[in-house]
């Protein structure tokens, strides 16, 4: 289950950075054409924003399998190992049921968007329709990392990010 979840967030890792590469080359283009013409170039604030939301959901997943989320541990590394585990483990179910809720609901806003679509107008037309699949992507991949978490915790492992030999 590791490896599937592993295969999943890693490549949404690298989207994700190069979606953030994506919106610094747009905004700093969008800046350097700006002092050079007077006037934005058409389509970055829209591009940037859709990158943006890529960069976020993403990047979500990928940060969960390498421990990068924040953390406050404070409780948990005090608290005997069997009540820490417990801990974590109501902790990424609580994770897991949220956000299949989020996934679920996104999946109604991205087909909705999808079927009428979506798009915001600004200096350009731009469709939104494919950043509301990027949030659903990101949910479901995040949610498949909290299944695995799961269940390296009832097999009495440490949440994939986390050091196997943490002291608890």
């Amino acid at each position: 289950m590791e490896k599937t979840a592993e295969s999943i967030a890693t490549p949404l890792g690298v989207l994700a950075s190069i979606s953030t590469i994506v919106m610094m080359l747009g905004i700093s283009a969008d800046v350097v054409y700006r002092n050079i013409q007077g006037e934005t170039l058409a389509g970055v604030l829209e591009l940037s924003e859709s990158a943006l939301v890529a960069t976020v959901f993403f990047g979500l997943a990928y940060a969960s399998i390498n421990g990068s989320h924040i953390a406050v541990d404070l409780l948990v590394t005090r608290l005997p190992r069997r009540v820490a585990q417990w801990t974590m483990f109501v902790t990424w179910l609580l994770s897991a049921a949220v956000l299949a809720w989020l996934t679920y609901a996104s999946v109604g806003r991205a087909t909705d968007s999808l079927a009428r679509s979506e798009a915001r107008m600004g200096l350009v037309s731009w469709p939104l329709w494919p950043a509301r699949w990027f949030i659903v992507i990101g949910f479901a991949a995040f949610l498949v990392v909290a299944i695995t978490n799961i269940v390296r915790l009832l097999r009495g492992r440490m949440p994939m990010g986390e050091e196997e030999g943490i002291q608890l």
